[in-house]
């Protein structure tokens, strides 16, 4: 078994993961487009990781996730397109 303490339970002291949601669900669609990209390729070298561990299923899992997450970025960098023109500059 891994040491999973690099896990964290909390971001930037925050513990309440439903404040760090609505804080994230109000960056610019822009941001939370580059942040959603740069989250699932995390998930993904993670993946990797735990493939070359033996961990076969838990890198199928997180494969998923980056894949998915990939695929909700569209939707997002699509929401950006359509609200930038009404944006104050």
């Amino acid at each position: 078994m891994s040491n999973c303490s690099k896990h964290k339970k909390e971001v930037a002291g925050i513990s309440d993961m439903k404040e760090l949601a609505e804080m994230i669900g109000d960056l610019h669609y822009e941001t939370l487009d580059i942040l959603m990209d740069n989250l699932a390729v995390k998930i993904f070298k993670d993946a990797i990781k735990d493939r070359e561990g033996g961990r076969v299923k838990l890198c199928t899992a997180l494969q998923n996730a980056s894949l998915y997450m990939q695929k909700s970025r569209r939707y997002i960098d699509e929401a950006w397109k359509i609200s930038k023109p009404f944006m104050q500059k």
